[in-house]
């Protein structure tokens, strides 16, 4: 079967890579007209509006979806197919023109970062089933469900997300948001005292972050889950205990090799099930997008989503 001649439903972030989705909407559309693609393009007009679309169009019968965005539009999308109503999740397929600025999730699975190579992906259709988080919280006494697809952080991974963010919003890109933010967020984090179930494991100690990885890729490329694989029914737990501005440095190149979890301040784990609890708020992100500050419940569901992939690094 021609992939390209199935019937899918595009979601296209317009503010995605710094406005780079309204820019490049042109240029997305003639690669995918060229190969002869069927769809019916929908357009995120504001944050969270990806979960709807996806939802409705979900509901209405949309199985086959491709997610011309970043990391926070593919979670958006992700997060609506989950809250959809519809009895048809084993039937979906999530495909991915990566727009964004990070695009750490494509690069788990080997999908090219490029326009033309990741629509081949889609037309050659090799998939996989791979895992999902799901995150309950609690914020101003209401509970609050989100599902994510890459990784999940907490304390000082979060507060940088957050001032990414707020760069992104700003119309920023490039990686240099990304160690911007983690200065940043250094002159302003406290590291916090943490109780954390993983599984039968409890650890309960000052904590500077805590990510919990189904992908390897987070912040533009830091590799902060290496041992992480994306369909064994297990979060690559990763603890990093207080540590200092020159021990942050000393380990920035091994935030991109993988190899900062051999510091004695690094703990690694894999689990099931994770729960964090804080006397003072602590910050949660989840695939670059905050959740603001809370105790949090995570579990991971096995297998759940259907994706396209390339090569699985």
């Amino acid at each position: 079967m021609n992939e390209s001649k199935s019937k899918w439903t595009v979601i296209l972030n317009p503010h995605a890579g710094g406005n780079k989705g309204r820019q490049d909407q042109n240029e997305i559309e003639k690669h995918l007209k060229t190969k002869g693609f069927q769809y019916d393009l929908l357009i995120s007009e504001y944050p969270k509006h990806a979960i709807l679309l996806a939802q409705n169009a979900n509901e209405q019968g949309a199985t086959q979806f491709i997610v011309a965005g970043g990391d926070g539009t593919i979670n958006e999308v992700v997060n609506g197919i989950f809250q959809s109503n519809a009895g048809n999740k084993n039937e979906i397929t999530v495909g991915v023109i990566p727009v964004g600025t990070g695009n750490d999730w494509i690069r788990t699975f080997g999908i090219p970062n490029s326009y033309k190579g990741s629509i081949r992906k889609i037309i050659e259709r090799k998939v996989l089933r791979q895992d999902i988080g799901r995150i309950t919280y609690t914020q101003n006494d209401e509970t609050f469900t989100r599902y994510f697809l890459n990784m999940a952080g907490f304390g000082f991974d979060a507060l940088t997300a957050q001032k990414a963010n707020q760069l992104k919003e700003k119309g920023h890109t490039g990686l240099w948001i990304y160690l911007v933010s983690v200065f940043r967020a250094y002159l302003e984090y406290k590291t916090e005292k943490v109780k954390l179930s993983i599984d039968d494991n409890i650890l309960e100690d000052y904590i500077f972050s805590a990510s919990l990885g189904i992908g390897k890729f987070n912040g533009a490329g830091m590799m902060q889950a290496p041992g992480a694989i994306p369909n064994n029914g297990l979060f690559e737990v990763t603890i990093i205990k207080k540590i200092s501005l020159g021990g942050i440095l000393r380990n920035l190149i091994g935030l991109y090799n993988g190899n900062y979890i051999k510091d004695h301040r690094v703990s690694c784990y894999q689990a099931k099930k994770v729960n964090i609890q804080s006397q003072n708020p602590l910050a949660g992100e989840v695939d670059g997008e905050s959740l603001g500050t809370s105790q949090f419940e995570i579990e991971i569901l096995p297998q759940t989503l259907q994706i396209i992939v390339g090569e699985i690094n």
